[in-house]
Protein backbone atom coordinates (compact mmCIF):
# COMPACT_ATOMS: atom_id res chain seq x y z
CA UNK A 1 0.00 0.00 0.00
CA UNK A 2 1.33 3.44 -0.98
CA UNK A 3 1.38 6.00 1.83
CA UNK A 4 1.40 9.76 1.11
CA UNK A 5 1.64 11.78 4.34
CA UNK A 6 -1.28 14.17 4.73
CA UNK A 7 -3.35 12.48 2.03
CA UNK A 8 -3.52 8.82 3.06
CA UNK A 9 -5.16 9.64 6.40
CA UNK A 10 -7.69 11.87 4.64
CA UNK A 11 -8.62 9.07 2.25
CA UNK A 12 -8.78 6.46 4.99
CA UNK A 13 -11.50 8.49 6.73
CA UNK A 14 -13.83 7.76 3.76
CA UNK A 15 -12.69 4.17 3.18
CA UNK A 16 -10.14 4.84 0.42
CA UNK A 17 -6.46 4.07 -0.02
CA UNK A 18 -3.71 5.26 -2.36
CA UNK A 19 -3.21 2.53 -4.93
CA UNK A 20 -0.84 4.38 -7.28
CA UNK A 21 0.26 7.81 -8.38
CA UNK A 22 1.68 9.37 -11.54
CA UNK A 23 3.56 12.68 -11.70
CA UNK A 24 4.03 12.76 -15.47
CA UNK A 25 2.71 15.86 -17.14
CA UNK A 26 1.79 19.14 -15.49
CA UNK A 27 -0.01 17.65 -12.48
CA UNK A 28 0.22 14.85 -9.93
CA UNK A 29 -2.54 12.25 -10.39
CA UNK A 30 -3.26 10.02 -7.38
CA UNK A 31 -5.37 6.88 -7.92
CA UNK A 32 -7.46 6.14 -4.80
CA UNK A 33 -9.12 2.72 -4.56
CA UNK A 34 -12.15 1.93 -2.38
CA UNK A 35 -12.22 -0.43 0.62
CA UNK A 36 -15.94 0.03 1.37
CA UNK A 37 -17.83 -3.29 1.54
CA UNK A 38 -21.26 -1.89 2.42
CA UNK A 39 -23.09 1.44 2.62
CA UNK A 40 -26.42 2.82 3.83
CA UNK A 41 -29.09 3.91 1.40
CA UNK A 42 -29.60 7.70 1.68
CA UNK A 43 -33.37 7.25 1.18
CA UNK A 44 -34.32 4.41 3.55
CA UNK A 45 -31.03 4.15 5.56
CA UNK A 46 -30.92 0.38 5.03
CA UNK A 47 -27.40 -1.04 4.83
CA UNK A 48 -26.51 -2.97 1.70
CA UNK A 49 -23.45 -4.96 0.61
CA UNK A 50 -24.74 -5.94 -2.86
CA UNK A 51 -22.31 -4.32 -5.26
CA UNK A 52 -23.90 -2.88 -8.40
CA UNK A 53 -20.90 -1.17 -10.06
CA UNK A 54 -18.17 1.40 -9.67
CA UNK A 55 -16.89 4.59 -11.34
CA UNK A 56 -14.05 7.13 -11.01
CA UNK A 57 -14.63 10.57 -9.58
CA UNK A 58 -11.97 13.11 -10.56
CA UNK A 59 -11.44 15.68 -7.81
CA UNK A 60 -8.87 18.51 -7.53
CA UNK A 61 -6.93 18.69 -4.25
CA UNK A 62 -4.50 21.13 -2.66
CA UNK A 63 -1.21 21.43 -4.58
CA UNK A 64 1.94 19.63 -3.54
CA UNK A 65 5.22 21.60 -3.82
CA UNK A 66 3.52 24.00 -6.24
CA UNK A 67 2.26 21.19 -8.50
CA UNK A 68 -1.46 20.68 -9.04
CA UNK A 69 -2.92 17.47 -7.58
CA UNK A 70 -5.88 15.49 -8.94
CA UNK A 71 -7.48 12.57 -7.11
CA UNK A 72 -9.03 9.72 -9.12
CA UNK A 73 -11.34 8.41 -6.40
CA UNK A 74 -13.07 5.04 -6.89
CA UNK A 75 -16.74 5.26 -5.87
CA UNK A 76 -18.80 2.07 -5.52
CA UNK A 77 -22.52 1.76 -6.22
CA UNK A 78 -24.76 -0.62 -4.24
CA UNK A 79 -28.22 -2.10 -4.73
CA UNK A 80 -30.83 -1.20 -2.12
CA UNK A 81 -32.09 -4.37 -0.45
CA UNK A 82 -35.31 -2.75 0.83
CA UNK A 83 -38.15 -3.80 -1.52
CA UNK A 84 -40.26 -0.81 -0.43
CA UNK A 85 -37.59 1.79 -1.18
CA UNK A 86 -38.18 3.65 -4.47
CA UNK A 87 -34.43 3.99 -4.93
CA UNK A 88 -32.93 0.95 -6.62
CA UNK A 89 -29.20 1.87 -6.52
CA UNK A 90 -27.08 4.40 -4.65
CA UNK A 91 -23.45 5.48 -4.33
CA UNK A 92 -21.31 5.50 -1.22
CA UNK A 93 -20.94 8.92 0.46
CA UNK A 94 -17.61 10.76 0.71
CA UNK A 95 -18.85 14.09 2.19
CA UNK A 96 -15.84 14.41 4.51
CA UNK A 97 -13.59 14.46 1.44
CA UNK A 98 -15.63 16.28 -1.20
CA UNK A 99 -19.15 17.73 -1.17
CA UNK A 100 -21.87 16.36 -3.42
CA UNK A 101 -21.64 17.73 -6.95
CA UNK A 102 -18.25 19.37 -6.32
CA UNK A 103 -15.01 18.78 -8.21
CA UNK A 104 -12.71 20.13 -5.51
CA UNK A 105 -11.96 18.66 -2.10
CA UNK A 106 -13.21 20.43 0.98
CA UNK A 107 -9.75 21.58 2.01
CA UNK A 108 -9.09 23.02 -1.47
CA UNK A 109 -12.44 24.80 -1.30
CA UNK A 110 -11.47 26.26 2.08
CA UNK A 111 -8.09 27.45 0.74
CA UNK A 112 -9.67 29.13 -2.29
CA UNK A 113 -12.35 30.66 -0.09
CA UNK A 114 -9.71 32.13 2.21
CA UNK A 115 -8.03 33.75 -0.78
CA UNK A 116 -11.39 35.11 -1.87
CA UNK A 117 -12.11 36.64 1.54
CA UNK A 118 -8.73 38.40 1.48
CA UNK A 119 -8.37 39.40 -2.19
CA UNK A 120 -11.70 39.17 -3.96
CA UNK A 121 -12.20 37.41 -7.29
CA UNK A 122 -9.60 38.12 -9.97
CA UNK A 123 -6.71 38.83 -7.58
CA UNK A 124 -7.43 35.59 -5.71
CA UNK A 125 -7.54 33.67 -8.99
CA UNK A 126 -4.17 35.06 -10.08
CA UNK A 127 -2.53 34.18 -6.77
CA UNK A 128 -4.17 30.74 -6.72
CA UNK A 129 -2.73 29.95 -10.15
CA UNK A 130 0.76 30.86 -8.91
CA UNK A 131 0.22 28.51 -5.97
CA UNK A 132 -0.86 25.61 -8.19
CA UNK A 133 -4.65 25.94 -7.78
CA UNK A 134 -6.39 26.58 -11.09
CA UNK A 135 -9.58 28.52 -10.47
CA UNK A 136 -11.29 31.48 -12.13
CA UNK A 137 -12.36 34.74 -10.54
CA UNK A 138 -16.12 34.15 -10.99
CA UNK A 139 -15.70 30.72 -9.40
CA UNK A 140 -14.11 32.33 -6.34
CA UNK A 141 -17.01 34.78 -6.04
CA UNK A 142 -19.60 32.04 -6.46
CA UNK A 143 -17.92 30.08 -3.70
CA UNK A 144 -18.00 33.14 -1.41
CA UNK A 145 -21.69 33.64 -2.08
CA UNK A 146 -22.31 29.93 -1.47
CA UNK A 147 -20.55 30.18 1.91
CA UNK A 148 -22.50 33.29 2.91
CA UNK A 149 -21.97 35.27 6.12
CA UNK A 150 -21.19 33.53 9.39
CA UNK A 151 -24.08 33.62 11.89
CA UNK A 152 -23.66 36.08 14.78
CA UNK A 153 -22.10 34.50 17.83
CA UNK A 154 -22.82 37.33 20.30
CA UNK A 155 -25.67 39.71 20.97
CA UNK A 156 -24.60 43.33 20.32
CA UNK A 157 -24.97 45.69 23.27
CA UNK A 158 -22.82 48.70 22.26
CA UNK A 159 -22.95 49.55 18.56
CA UNK A 160 -21.73 52.29 16.25
CA UNK A 161 -23.62 53.40 13.13
CA UNK A 162 -22.41 55.43 10.18
CA UNK A 163 -23.00 55.71 6.45
CA UNK A 164 -20.73 54.79 3.53
CA UNK A 165 -20.93 55.47 -0.18
CA UNK A 166 -21.99 52.64 -2.47
CA UNK A 167 -21.87 55.11 -5.41
CA UNK A 168 -20.73 58.50 -4.15
CA UNK A 169 -23.40 61.12 -4.62
CA UNK A 170 -26.03 58.58 -5.69
CA UNK A 171 -26.41 55.60 -3.34
CA UNK A 172 -25.33 55.11 0.25
CA UNK A 173 -25.37 52.27 2.75
CA UNK A 174 -25.13 51.89 6.52
CA UNK A 175 -22.52 49.96 8.47
CA UNK A 176 -23.15 48.73 12.01
CA UNK A 177 -20.16 47.89 14.22
CA UNK A 178 -20.06 46.04 17.53
CA UNK A 179 -17.85 48.42 19.51
CA UNK A 180 -17.15 45.89 22.25
CA UNK A 181 -15.93 43.19 19.82
CA UNK A 182 -14.51 45.80 17.40
CA UNK A 183 -15.94 44.14 14.31
CA UNK A 184 -18.74 44.96 11.83
CA UNK A 185 -21.93 43.03 12.27
CA UNK A 186 -24.20 44.32 9.50
CA UNK A 187 -24.28 46.22 6.20
CA UNK A 188 -27.60 47.82 5.24
CA UNK A 189 -28.68 49.08 1.82
CA UNK A 190 -29.62 52.69 2.53
CA UNK A 191 -29.04 55.30 5.20
CA UNK A 192 -32.62 56.39 5.86
CA UNK A 193 -34.32 56.03 9.23
CA UNK A 194 -36.71 53.29 8.07
CA UNK A 195 -33.85 50.95 7.10
CA UNK A 196 -32.12 51.37 10.46
CA UNK A 197 -35.39 51.09 12.42
CA UNK A 198 -36.17 47.71 10.83
CA UNK A 199 -32.79 46.35 11.89
CA UNK A 200 -32.79 47.88 15.39
CA UNK A 201 -36.16 46.33 16.21
CA UNK A 202 -34.52 42.91 15.83
CA UNK A 203 -31.80 43.83 18.37
CA UNK A 204 -33.55 44.38 21.71
CA UNK A 205 -30.30 44.07 23.72
CA UNK A 206 -28.73 47.27 22.31
CA UNK A 207 -28.01 49.73 25.13
CA UNK A 208 -25.57 52.26 23.58
CA UNK A 209 -25.63 53.69 20.05
CA UNK A 210 -22.66 55.79 18.93
CA UNK A 211 -23.41 57.84 15.83
CA UNK A 212 -22.61 61.02 13.98
CA UNK A 213 -24.84 64.08 14.34
CA UNK A 214 -27.04 63.18 11.35
CA UNK A 215 -30.76 63.36 12.03
CA UNK A 216 -31.74 60.06 10.34
CA UNK A 217 -29.83 57.83 12.75
CA UNK A 218 -30.98 59.86 15.74
CA UNK A 219 -34.64 59.47 14.72
CA UNK A 220 -34.17 55.75 14.08
CA UNK A 221 -32.59 55.22 17.50
CA UNK A 222 -35.38 57.13 19.26
CA UNK A 223 -38.04 55.14 17.41
CA UNK A 224 -36.64 51.57 17.61
CA UNK A 225 -34.58 51.78 20.81
CA UNK A 226 -35.95 54.58 23.00
CA UNK A 227 -34.19 53.21 26.08
CA UNK A 228 -30.73 53.10 24.49
CA UNK A 229 -28.20 55.83 25.22
CA UNK A 230 -27.17 57.78 22.13
CA UNK A 231 -23.60 59.09 21.97
CA UNK A 232 -22.65 61.79 19.47
CA UNK A 233 -19.17 61.51 18.06
CA UNK A 234 -16.73 64.14 19.34
CA UNK A 235 -14.88 64.42 16.02
CA UNK A 236 -18.10 65.19 14.15
CA UNK A 237 -18.97 67.70 16.86
CA UNK A 238 -15.74 69.63 16.26
CA UNK A 239 -16.12 69.24 12.49
CA UNK A 240 -19.53 70.92 12.71
CA UNK A 241 -17.92 73.73 14.71
CA UNK A 242 -15.27 74.14 12.01
CA UNK A 243 -17.99 74.40 9.34
CA UNK A 244 -19.81 77.08 11.34
CA UNK A 245 -16.58 79.03 11.84
CA UNK A 246 -15.78 78.72 8.13
CA UNK A 247 -19.21 80.11 7.21
CA UNK A 248 -18.47 83.07 9.47
CA UNK A 249 -15.23 83.77 7.59
CA UNK A 250 -16.99 83.48 4.23
CA UNK A 251 -18.98 86.57 5.20
CA UNK A 252 -15.88 88.76 5.49
CA UNK A 253 -13.52 88.15 2.53
CA UNK A 254 -12.56 91.82 2.50
CA UNK A 255 -11.27 91.58 6.06
CA UNK A 256 -9.08 88.62 5.09
CA UNK A 257 -7.47 90.64 2.29
CA UNK A 258 -7.04 93.65 4.55
CA UNK A 259 -5.41 91.55 7.28
CA UNK A 260 -3.05 89.94 4.76
CA UNK A 261 -2.05 93.36 3.41
CA UNK A 262 -1.38 94.86 6.84
CA UNK A 263 0.56 91.79 7.93
CA UNK A 264 2.71 92.01 4.78
CA UNK A 265 3.48 95.68 5.43
CA UNK A 266 4.49 94.90 9.00
CA UNK A 267 6.76 92.06 7.87
CA UNK A 268 8.44 94.32 5.30
CA UNK A 269 9.07 97.08 7.83
CA UNK A 270 10.52 94.61 10.33
CA UNK A 271 12.78 93.06 7.68
CA UNK A 272 14.06 96.45 6.54
CA UNK A 273 14.77 97.49 10.12
CA UNK A 274 16.60 94.24 10.79
CA UNK A 275 18.67 94.68 7.62
CA UNK A 276 19.63 98.26 8.59
CA UNK A 277 20.68 97.21 12.09
CA UNK A 278 22.80 94.27 10.92
CA UNK A 279 24.36 95.92 7.83
CA UNK A 280 28.20 95.59 8.08
CA UNK A 281 30.49 98.57 7.61
CA UNK A 282 32.63 96.86 4.97
CA UNK A 283 30.69 94.66 2.60
CA UNK A 284 32.68 91.60 1.66
CA UNK A 285 32.56 90.51 -1.97
CA UNK A 286 29.99 87.85 -2.67
CA UNK A 287 31.25 84.39 -3.49
CA UNK A 288 30.67 83.39 -7.12
CA UNK A 289 27.77 81.07 -7.85
CA UNK A 290 28.94 77.49 -8.20
CA UNK A 291 27.54 74.59 -10.15
CA UNK A 292 26.56 71.35 -8.47
CA UNK A 293 29.75 69.57 -9.56
CA UNK A 294 31.83 72.45 -8.22
CA UNK A 295 30.10 72.29 -4.84
CA UNK A 296 30.63 68.51 -4.73
CA UNK A 297 34.31 68.96 -5.60
CA UNK A 298 34.72 71.48 -2.79
CA UNK A 299 33.00 69.14 -0.36
CA UNK A 300 35.30 66.26 -1.32
CA UNK A 301 38.34 68.53 -0.85
CA UNK A 302 37.13 69.41 2.65
CA UNK A 303 36.93 65.68 3.48
CA UNK A 304 40.45 65.05 2.17
CA UNK A 305 41.76 68.07 4.11
CA UNK A 306 40.16 66.76 7.33
CA UNK A 307 41.81 63.36 6.82
CA UNK A 308 45.16 65.01 6.12
CA UNK A 309 45.01 67.12 9.29
CA UNK A 310 43.95 64.13 11.40
CA UNK A 311 46.79 61.96 10.05
CA UNK A 312 49.36 64.70 10.69
CA UNK A 313 48.04 65.25 14.21
CA UNK A 314 48.26 61.52 15.02
CA UNK A 315 51.79 61.32 13.60
CA UNK A 316 52.94 64.25 15.75
CA UNK A 317 51.62 62.47 18.87
CA UNK A 318 53.87 59.51 18.14
CA UNK A 319 51.57 57.03 16.37
CA UNK A 320 53.10 54.89 13.66
CA UNK A 321 52.01 55.01 10.04
CA UNK A 322 50.59 51.49 10.32
CA UNK A 323 48.54 52.40 13.42
CA UNK A 324 47.24 55.56 11.75
CA UNK A 325 46.21 53.59 8.66
CA UNK A 326 44.34 50.99 10.73
CA UNK A 327 42.62 53.63 12.87
CA UNK A 328 41.54 55.81 9.91
CA UNK A 329 40.92 52.97 7.43
CA UNK A 330 43.52 54.38 5.03
CA UNK A 331 46.25 52.72 3.00
CA UNK A 332 49.73 53.05 4.48
CA UNK A 333 51.02 54.71 1.31
CA UNK A 334 48.33 57.37 1.62
CA UNK A 335 49.25 58.02 5.25
CA UNK A 336 52.95 58.14 4.36
CA UNK A 337 52.25 60.70 1.65
CA UNK A 338 50.28 62.83 4.15
CA UNK A 339 52.89 62.88 6.93
CA UNK A 340 55.86 63.44 4.57
CA UNK A 341 54.24 66.31 2.65
CA UNK A 342 55.16 69.88 3.55
CA UNK A 343 51.55 71.03 2.98
CA UNK A 344 48.20 69.61 2.01
CA UNK A 345 48.71 67.83 -1.35
CA UNK A 346 46.22 69.47 -3.69
CA UNK A 347 44.98 67.53 -6.65
CA UNK A 348 46.29 68.61 -10.02
CA UNK A 349 44.02 71.05 -11.81
CA UNK A 350 42.69 69.99 -15.14
CA UNK A 351 43.95 71.91 -18.11
CA UNK A 352 41.32 74.40 -19.16
CA UNK A 353 40.00 73.69 -22.62
CA UNK A 354 39.50 76.54 -25.08
CA UNK A 355 36.04 78.10 -24.89
CA UNK A 356 33.87 79.95 -27.37
CA UNK A 357 33.61 82.74 -24.81
CA UNK A 358 37.32 83.45 -24.65
CA UNK A 359 37.13 86.24 -27.25
CA UNK A 360 34.06 87.75 -25.52
CA UNK A 361 35.29 87.78 -21.91
CA UNK A 362 36.16 91.50 -21.94
CA UNK A 363 32.77 92.46 -23.35
CA UNK A 364 30.94 90.38 -20.74
CA UNK A 365 33.04 91.88 -17.94
CA UNK A 366 32.16 95.39 -19.18
CA UNK A 367 28.42 94.59 -19.25
CA UNK A 368 28.58 93.14 -15.73
CA UNK A 369 30.40 96.24 -14.47
CA UNK A 370 27.70 98.43 -16.03
CA UNK A 371 25.12 96.67 -13.83
CA UNK A 372 23.46 94.40 -16.39
CA UNK A 373 21.67 91.50 -14.70
CA UNK A 374 19.97 89.80 -17.65
CA UNK A 375 22.02 86.90 -19.03
CA UNK A 376 19.56 86.35 -21.87
CA UNK A 377 20.09 89.92 -23.08
CA UNK A 378 23.87 89.44 -22.99
CA UNK A 379 23.49 86.20 -24.95
CA UNK A 380 21.51 87.98 -27.68
CA UNK A 381 24.18 90.70 -27.80
CA UNK A 382 26.91 88.09 -28.10
CA UNK A 383 25.01 86.34 -30.89
CA UNK A 384 25.03 89.65 -32.75
CA UNK A 385 28.82 89.81 -32.22
CA UNK A 386 29.28 86.36 -33.77
CA UNK A 387 29.01 84.02 -30.77
CA UNK A 388 27.65 80.60 -31.79
CA UNK A 389 27.33 78.89 -28.39
CA UNK A 390 24.24 78.14 -26.32
CA UNK A 391 22.53 80.10 -23.57
CA UNK A 392 23.64 77.92 -20.65
CA UNK A 393 27.36 78.63 -21.11
CA UNK A 394 26.69 82.38 -21.19
CA UNK A 395 24.38 82.16 -18.16
CA UNK A 396 26.98 80.32 -16.02
CA UNK A 397 29.89 82.55 -17.02
CA UNK A 398 27.88 85.75 -16.64
CA UNK A 399 26.67 84.69 -13.19
CA UNK A 400 30.27 84.51 -11.94
CA UNK A 401 31.12 87.88 -13.51
CA UNK A 402 27.99 89.43 -12.03
CA UNK A 403 28.87 88.38 -8.47
CA UNK A 404 32.40 89.69 -8.93
CA UNK A 405 31.24 93.14 -10.12
CA UNK A 406 31.71 96.22 -7.82
CA UNK A 407 29.07 96.65 -5.11
CA UNK A 408 27.90 100.03 -6.33
CA UNK A 409 27.40 98.88 -9.91
CA UNK A 410 24.65 96.32 -9.18
CA UNK A 411 21.43 96.44 -7.18
CA UNK A 412 21.30 95.21 -3.63
CA UNK A 413 20.23 91.59 -3.12
CA UNK A 414 16.61 90.94 -2.27
CA UNK A 415 15.97 90.57 1.48
CA UNK A 416 13.06 89.38 3.53
CA UNK A 417 11.48 92.82 3.02
CA UNK A 418 10.15 91.53 -0.32
CA UNK A 419 8.16 88.72 1.33
CA UNK A 420 4.40 89.26 1.26
CA UNK A 421 1.34 87.33 2.47
CA UNK A 422 -1.46 86.50 0.08
CA UNK A 423 -5.02 86.54 1.34
CA UNK A 424 -5.97 82.96 2.36
CA UNK A 425 -9.27 81.30 1.58
CA UNK A 426 -11.92 80.98 4.26
CA UNK A 427 -11.05 77.32 4.84
CA UNK A 428 -7.33 78.03 5.12
CA UNK A 429 -7.92 81.04 7.35
CA UNK A 430 -10.09 78.83 9.58
CA UNK A 431 -7.21 76.36 9.93
CA UNK A 432 -4.81 79.20 10.73
CA UNK A 433 -7.10 80.70 13.36
CA UNK A 434 -7.70 77.34 15.05
CA UNK A 435 -4.02 76.34 14.95
CA UNK A 436 -4.30 73.13 12.95
CA UNK A 437 -1.16 71.30 11.70
CA UNK A 438 1.24 73.81 13.18
CA UNK A 439 3.78 71.08 13.95
CA UNK A 440 4.48 70.65 10.22
CA UNK A 441 5.38 74.31 9.64
CA UNK A 442 8.74 75.99 9.46
CA UNK A 443 9.55 78.86 11.80
CA UNK A 444 8.96 81.41 9.03
CA UNK A 445 5.56 79.96 8.11
CA UNK A 446 4.54 79.81 11.75
CA UNK A 447 5.48 83.47 12.33
CA UNK A 448 3.60 84.53 9.19
CA UNK A 449 0.47 82.74 10.38
CA UNK A 450 0.72 84.25 13.81
CA UNK A 451 1.09 87.73 12.33
CA UNK A 452 -1.93 87.24 10.08
CA UNK A 453 -4.08 85.88 12.92
CA UNK A 454 -3.06 88.74 15.19
CA UNK A 455 -3.86 91.33 12.52
CA UNK A 456 -7.24 89.79 11.60
CA UNK A 457 -8.35 89.57 15.21
CA UNK A 458 -7.38 93.22 15.75
CA UNK A 459 -9.29 94.60 12.77
CA UNK A 460 -12.31 92.25 13.16
CA UNK A 461 -13.40 91.76 16.81
CA UNK A 462 -16.17 89.34 15.74
CA UNK A 463 -13.60 86.86 14.39
CA UNK A 464 -11.56 87.22 17.56
CA UNK A 465 -14.59 86.41 19.73
CA UNK A 466 -15.55 83.42 17.55
CA UNK A 467 -11.96 82.14 17.67
CA UNK A 468 -11.95 82.32 21.45
CA UNK A 469 -15.20 80.36 21.65
CA UNK A 470 -13.95 77.70 19.20
CA UNK A 471 -10.67 77.20 21.03
CA UNK A 472 -12.51 76.91 24.32
CA UNK A 473 -14.70 74.13 22.91
CA UNK A 474 -11.61 72.32 21.63
CA UNK A 475 -10.13 72.45 25.12
CA UNK A 476 -13.37 71.28 26.72
CA UNK A 477 -13.64 68.33 24.30
CA UNK A 478 -10.02 67.37 24.89
CA UNK A 479 -10.41 67.37 28.68
CA UNK A 480 -13.95 65.85 28.65
CA UNK A 481 -15.15 68.69 30.91
CA UNK A 482 -18.93 68.32 30.98
CA UNK A 483 -19.49 71.32 33.27
CA UNK A 484 -17.23 73.40 31.06
CA UNK A 485 -19.31 72.38 28.04
CA UNK A 486 -22.52 73.51 29.76
CA UNK A 487 -20.96 76.92 30.46
CA UNK A 488 -19.69 77.13 26.90
CA UNK A 489 -23.12 76.30 25.46
CA UNK A 490 -24.77 79.01 27.59
CA UNK A 491 -22.27 81.57 26.30
CA UNK A 492 -22.56 80.41 22.66
CA UNK A 493 -26.34 80.82 22.75
CA UNK A 494 -25.99 84.53 23.55
CA UNK A 495 -22.98 85.35 21.35
CA UNK A 496 -23.48 87.95 18.57
CA UNK A 497 -22.40 85.53 15.78
CA UNK A 498 -25.43 83.99 13.98
CA UNK A 499 -23.43 81.00 12.68
CA UNK A 500 -22.30 79.99 16.17
CA UNK A 501 -25.80 80.60 17.52
CA UNK A 502 -27.23 78.15 14.99
CA UNK A 503 -24.49 75.67 15.87
CA UNK A 504 -25.36 75.98 19.55
CA UNK A 505 -29.08 75.54 18.75
CA UNK A 506 -28.25 72.32 16.89
CA UNK A 507 -26.37 71.06 19.95
CA UNK A 508 -29.36 71.82 22.18
CA UNK A 509 -31.66 69.87 19.87
CA UNK A 510 -29.42 66.81 20.36
CA UNK A 511 -28.31 67.70 23.90
CA UNK A 512 -28.47 64.26 25.53
CA UNK A 513 -26.27 62.64 22.87
CA UNK A 514 -23.86 65.59 22.87
CA UNK A 515 -23.50 65.51 26.65
CA UNK A 516 -22.90 61.76 26.47
CA UNK A 517 -19.99 62.47 24.12
CA UNK A 518 -18.19 64.15 27.03
CA UNK A 519 -19.01 61.52 29.64
CA UNK A 520 -19.16 58.21 27.71
CA UNK A 521 -16.05 56.21 26.78
CA UNK A 522 -17.64 55.20 23.46
CA UNK A 523 -17.26 57.02 20.15
CA UNK A 524 -17.48 56.39 16.41
CA UNK A 525 -13.73 56.09 15.94
CA UNK A 526 -13.91 52.31 15.52
CA UNK A 527 -16.70 52.77 12.96
CA UNK A 528 -14.56 55.14 10.91
CA UNK A 529 -11.76 52.57 10.91
CA UNK A 530 -14.12 49.85 9.67
CA UNK A 531 -15.36 52.18 6.93
CA UNK A 532 -11.74 52.65 5.89
CA UNK A 533 -11.38 48.87 5.60
CA UNK A 534 -14.69 48.67 3.71
CA UNK A 535 -13.46 51.25 1.18
CA UNK A 536 -10.25 49.26 0.74
CA UNK A 537 -12.22 46.07 -0.03
CA UNK A 538 -14.57 47.98 -2.34
CA UNK A 539 -11.71 49.46 -4.36
CA UNK A 540 -9.96 46.10 -4.39
CA UNK A 541 -12.93 44.79 -6.36
CA UNK A 542 -12.79 47.84 -8.68
CA UNK A 543 -16.11 49.12 -7.33
CA UNK A 544 -18.13 46.43 -9.11
CA UNK A 545 -19.11 44.31 -6.12
CA UNK A 546 -22.77 44.06 -5.24
CA UNK A 547 -23.93 44.64 -1.70
CA UNK A 548 -24.29 40.93 -0.91
CA UNK A 549 -20.68 40.22 -1.83
CA UNK A 550 -19.47 43.33 0.02
CA UNK A 551 -21.39 42.17 3.07
CA UNK A 552 -19.78 38.71 2.94
CA UNK A 553 -16.25 40.10 2.75
CA UNK A 554 -16.71 42.90 5.28
CA UNK A 555 -18.43 40.77 7.91
CA UNK A 556 -15.97 37.91 7.63
CA UNK A 557 -13.62 37.88 10.67
CA UNK A 558 -10.34 39.49 9.68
Amino acid sequence: MVVIPGLSSLLEAVGKHVSSWDDRGSRLVVDAGSLVESAACPRCTCSSSRLHGRYRRWVADCPSFGQAVTLAVEVRRFKCVNPGCPRRTFSERVETLVAAGQRRTLRLVEAVRSLGYALGGEAAARLAERLGMRVSGPTVLRDLRRAGCPPPTTVPVVIGIDDWAIARGHRYGTIVVDLEKQRPIELLAGRDAATVVAWLKEQPAVEVIARDRGGAYADAARTAAPGAQQVADRWHLLANLRDAFERLLLRCPGKLKEAAGQASETLQLEAIAAAESTKPADVMPTEPLLKAWQRQSNARRECRLARYEEAVRRHKTGESIRAIGLAMNLDRRTVRGFVHADAFPERAQRARAPSLLDVHQQYMATRAAEGCRNAMQVWHELRARGFTGGRSIVRDAFAQLRTAAPEGSRPQPTTAAGRTLSAPSARRACAWLLGWQEGQLTQTERSDRERFVETLCRIEPTVAAARELALRLFGVARSRDLDGFDRWLAQARTCPMPDLQRFAAGLEADLSAVRAAFSSPWSSGQVEGQINRLKYLKRQMYGRAKLDLMRIRVLHPN
